[in-house]
């Protein structure tokens, strides 16, 4: 847990420099962000289902006459490695922002924390699935854009970060005011 909060403190420090959002909208982010997490729960469920649809698509070509004529066997077995890992990245984020909702509820601090985990997760997911790409000028795209949207992500959950109390373990943890 030391090292989550040390990693914590810098990725703050990067954002620190930042124009920071008004004090209403912040408040109003912190407040609201309970049910922006279950809306985000509910497309990352989508996707999850999407991705199991072309995994199951994929499986089925394999020992088909058509899987054999159209696709290479080896090109569907490597879609369904790097939709295999997406899909874990995906699940594991789904059940750590289901785990979050109440917590934010709560304006806890575990809430923030499990979506800073989140993010960080976000960040190893998204290198593992620009180096799956095998393509260069994928890679690069798949990594530029997916910098972009941590950037702005890190950015709004480090302007919430304030609106989160935190007491020692053995206080237990109260509500922000």
């Amino acid at each position: 847990m030391d090292y989550l909060k040390k990693l914590e403190e810098k990725v703050f420090g990067w954002f620190k420099a930042a124009p920071n959002l008004p004090n209403e909208a912040r408040k109003w982010l912190g407040d609201n962000i309970w049910w922006i997490i279950i809306v985000m729960v509910f497309l990352v469920g989508i996707n999850i289902l999407r991705g199991l649809a072309t995994l199951e698509q994929q499986v089925s070509l394999h020992g088909t006459v058509a899987g054999s004529y159209y696709v290479s066997s080896t090109t569907s077995d490597w879609i369904i490695i790097t939709v295999s890992v997406s899909l874990f990245f995906l699940i594991i984020e789904a059940i750590l922002l289901f785990l979050s909702i109440q917590p934010l509820k709560e304006k806890q601090k575990k809430g923030w924390v499990l979506l800073f985990a989140v993010w960080l997760l976000s960040a190893v997911g998204l290198v593992v699935n620009a180096l799956l790409t095998l393509g260069i000028f994928s890679f690069i795209v798949t990594l530029l854009f997916g910098a972009v949207w941590l950037a702005i992500s890190g950015y709004f959950l480090f302007e919430i970060h304030g609106q989160f109390a935190h007491v020692e373990k053995s206080k237990g943890t109260k509500k922000a005011k």
